[in-house]
């Protein structure tokens, strides 16, 4: 399908077509009524100033600036139907990212610094689509008009206009080619240097406190230095083009009126004429000038929009099929995932889960517990074997079906920016009873009561301004929040106080009907007394799996505490 998504002319064609008559008929009017100012000079050199013809001169002038107010209006009114198209344009782009973003499966490659590097760079380059160069593709094609009328006059002056334009093509092209490779040199320099500061961003407490933080800082030098040293040879080779532009403007000027001189010598041109050529023939390289511009931005538009391609995956339409509501009944088959340079991560997974079922996955530290979970979720997808639930694979079911029964905790708490009841109004929680059980099985009840939070509450980004127990408290409450058949935690205890480990024990088993499903991974033993059965993992693979009883004995004291 190519980058049809981003930067196509398919996708922009029907507003353009829809639009032809505004910008076409105010194109052919603006572009034909650039021949008046050489028509005016014309006149001018030739009959008014030789005759002094006053009154012809003034009502010259009168229909001139009549022309200057309605060249105005036309350059206003298609001005405005392009910047329409663009914000549409804009607005369909953003739209179709986030629905392809929020059905991404696994991270986009290269993290998301990456990612918002690229996305920072197509909104950038869209500015092709919009007035700027959209017009300037609408007035190119009126290069031959140009041409035409100054062969009208002259055709030895055209024909050295015509040698003008092509030997500045043929420079021009050159030096593109030059300016295109290296902008891609520049973006890729631009998008590391990106990368590498959001992943230090990411872990700035260990860069701020190991011996080690040397390192980063002579990475990052490194990095700048390439970074700047191409992003210079860009400038310089843009400043060349627009030097070009520039000398050539002079160039044509100087050939045509030497030219002219010669053809007035001979008799075959009159001075009014030759400034008539002159000031048409500026107008032709102006829009040669204006084709390498063109050229340029549409192919930025195509790298960025290829690189957010890139880091998305191309989505397969699928028929979805309509799954509200589910009873519960999961079906892990021959699940397999191994990432970039690392064992596998799952290896043939196989279990099956009744409705009612409350299930552990323990294991030691990179067993494969997280990623199984995640498959489960939908939200990581496996290289090999399926996820069915009710029969159904789970790929199959529509992510917005999926979200009225399935609910799903990470194990980092995700905190957005806003209100902590805003927080909370996230897992689309319309009733307030549910919202209060919610609430009071996390345990935020006892920060309410406290003092310590309160739903008004304003939250900073990632939840900064809460400590890691609250942020975890805040994220239990939006998942029990959610209506959910199927209940997934990762760590729900990461953080929390032995209390509130013992709290959440008690509270949740009340908060689940009898037919849902939670699998949770734990380390906490005061958790595990909430569930009937243990799956055990290791390197990727089950090596346990049966009532907890016989896999697990609790102590004592965790059992009594959790009782």
């Amino acid at each position: 399908q190519g980058h049809s998504g981003f930067a196509s002319l398919k996708a922009l064609w029907p507003q353009l077509r829809a639009a032809w008559a505004e910008v076409g008929i105010a194109s052919l009017f603006i572009n034909s009524g650039q021949l008046l100012l050489p028509i005016f000079a014309l006149l001018i050199y030739d009959k008014i100033a030789l005759n002094g013809l006053f009154e012809t001169l003034w009502a010259l002038v009168f229909g001139m600036g009549l022309y200057l107010l309605t060249d105005a209006g036309m350059r206003l009114v298609r001005s405005w139907t392009t910047e329409r198209i663009s914000v549409d344009h804009a607005l369909r782009s953003d739209e179709k990212l986030w629905s392809d973003m929020v059905a991404q499966v696994d991270l986009p490659p290269g993290g998301f610094p990456r990612f918002l590097s690229n996305y920072r760079d197509l909104a950038a380059s869209r500015d092709f689509v919009s007035s700027n160069y959209l017009l300037s593709i609408a007035d190119i094609p009126f290069l031959l008009l140009y041409l035409g009328v100054i062969g009208f006059i002259s055709w030895p002056l055209m024909v050295a206009t015509l040698v003008l334009v092509i030997i500045f093509s043929g420079t021009g092209y050159v030096m593109y080619a030059r300016q295109k490779r290296l902008s891609t040199e520049a973006e890729q320099q631009n998008t590391r240097k990106m990368a590498f500061m959001g992943e230090a961003l990411g872990c700035l407490d260990v860069v701020r406190t190991t011996p080690g933080a040397g390192s980063f800082l002579r990475s990052w030098r490194e990095v700048a230095q390439q970074t700047s040293g191409i992003d210079t040879k860009k400038r310089l080779a843009m400043q060349q083009m627009g030097m070009l532009s520039s000398a050539l403007q002079t160039v044509t000027t100087v050939v045509i009126l030497t030219s002219g001189v010669y053809l007035i010598h001979v008799q075959l041109l009159s001075i009014g004429k030759l400034i008539a050529c002159n000031l048409l023939a500026n107008r032709a390289m102006a829009l040669v000038a204006s084709l390498y511009a063109v050229i340029g931005k549409w192919q930025d538009f195509k790298r960025a929009a290829a690189r957010m391609e890139d880091s998305l995956e191309q989505v397969r339409e699928r028929v979805s099929t309509p799954r509200p509501q589910v009873d519960g009944q999961i079906a892990v088959l021959g699940l397999g995932k191994q990432f970039e340079g690392r064992p596998p991560a799952l290896d043939g997974v196989t279990f099956n889960i009744k409705p009612g079922e409350r299930i552990a996955l323990l294991g030691r530290p990179g067993a494969g517990k997280t990623t199984l979970l995640r498959c489960i979720a939908g939200l990581c997808r496996p290289d090999n074997g399926q996820v069915l639930i009710d029969g159904l694979a789970l790929d199959d079911i529509s992510r917005f079906d999926r979200v009225k029964w399935l609910a799903y905790k990470g194990q980092d708490p995700a905190i957005f920016a806003g209100t902590l009841e805003e927080n909370l109004r996230v897992a689309g929680c319309t009733n307030p009873e549910r919202l209060q059980e919610a609430l009071w099985a996390s345990g935020l009840d006892v920060e309410f009561n406290s003092g310590r939070m309160s739903l008004g509450m304003q939250l900073d980004e990632r939840g900064s301004n809460l400590s890691g127990g609250q942020r975890q408290k805040v994220a239990l409450a939006r998942v029990f929040a959610q209506p959910s058949q199927v209940l997934l935690l990762d760590e729900p205890t990461l953080g929390l106080d032995p209390e509130s480990e013992r709290l959440l024990a008690a509270r949740l088993p009340k908060l689940l009907n009898k037919a849902s499903v939670m699998i949770m991974t734990t380390h906490s033993p005061i958790m595990l007394e909430t569930v009937q059965r243990i799956i055990a993992l290791d390197g990727g693979r089950v090596v346990a799996d049966g009532p907890r009883e016989k896999l697990v004995t609790l102590p004592a004291k965790a059992a009594a505490n959790a009782g």
